[in-house]
């Protein structure tokens, strides 16, 4: 859910913002110290409190309370194209620094301060970048343990923090969040987008519809129609589709019916003609036995014949004598 213009009493932006295609967004000492100084300048120049803030190679962690009037857009876009142009100039870059839009979760400010300061400062532990929160110079932890030097002036923050531990060691609440409760609040953080009892979030629904500027609007009534559209020419492009492979798979099966039909045709005219061929043969065979035959009994007769005037030669010759 996109909340960039509301400005609620006792709210909280829980904001975190990473490097696009997961690149390191700070690769030394001189860029973390160059976000920070940007992030000391525009809390001085809107006015904002930033109750934590973790910076890791890849991403960073922001807890903040807006001042009246201030919009977390405002901040955020000042405070990150400002760094990119550093960057990019630095690490002979171009294009994006950041992944996106950042991704915002709007928490009331009571029931949740103590434990996401604790959360964001776990992360260095988190990932394994140290094995002590007290050696790991990126965060405002140091500034919570009077360890460090504070960059940004968080006295009134850390002040404010400190009230509701009602006289509990930092450190000690933190290590006891990170036994006993980290687990659950990062589950509530990856599901939802507002934290508060249903009155908070009734109020940022409202304080969200009624802040949304009239172009917001328009985009949003725009953006669904469009996207209906886009459903209607999909669904459009499916039907398509399946014409296209129905059409495509009986033009295959025409085609297979046909070479089988020519197959047995062609079965049925060797068939025909090896038939034809028999019968051929056969009234040939026969043709020639009667020729045989004939010629069998034309010979006996010519040999009849032939004796017939031997023996009437004979005559003759005996009749001369």
């Amino acid at each position: 859910m996109r909340m960039p213009r509301i400005n609620l009493k006792d709210a909280l932006y829980y904001v975190t913002s990473r490097g696009d295609n997961n690149e390191e967004l700070f690769k030394d000492p001189g860029d973390y110290n160059t976000y920070t100084e940007l992030l000391k300048k525009y809390k001085e120049q809107y006015g904002f409190k930033i109750f934590s803030y973790c910076l890791v190679p890849n991403h960073l962690h922001l807890l903040i309370e807006l001042k009246e009037g201030t919009t977390i857009s405002q901040v955020m876009h000042n405070l990150h194209s400002n760094y990119t142009k550093y960057f990019n100039k630095k690490h002979d870059k171009q294009g994006h620094l950041f992944q996106e839009r950042y991704k915002l979760i709007l928490m009331e400010k009571a029931p949740y301060l103590l434990d996401i300061s604790a959360y964001i400062h776990l992360n260095p532990l988190a990932l394994n970048l140290v094995k002590d929160l007290d050696s790991y110079s990126y965060s405002s932890y140091p500034a919570y343990i009077g360890k460090e030097k504070d960059q940004l002036n968080l006295k009134n923050e850390t002040g404010e923090v400190m009230s509701y531990l009602k006289g509990k060691d930092y450190a000690s609440f933190v290590k006891d969040f990170y036994q006993n409760k980290s687990k659950i609040v990062t589950e509530e953080i990856n599901r939802k987008s507002i934290l508060g009892s249903d009155e908070f979030i009734e109020r940022a629904m409202v304080e969200a519809e009624t802040s949304k500027p009239q172009e917001e609007k328009i985009d949003e009534v725009n953006a669904a129609r469009n996207k209906k559209l886009i459903s209607t020419g999909i669904f459009a492009i499916i039907i398509l589709g399946l014409v296209s492979a129905y059409l495509y798979i009986n033009t295959l099966q025409v085609k297979n019916n046909l070479k089988q039909e020519i197959v047995n045709k062609e079965r049925e005219l060797g068939v025909k003609v090896d038939r034809e061929k028999e019968v051929l043969i056969k009234s040939l065979d026969e043709k020639n036995r009667a020729d045989k035959v004939s010629y069998q009994v034309m010979q006996k007769r010519l040999e009849v014949e032939r004796a017939k005037a031997e023996e009437l030669e004979k005559k003759l010759e005996a009749n001369k004598k």
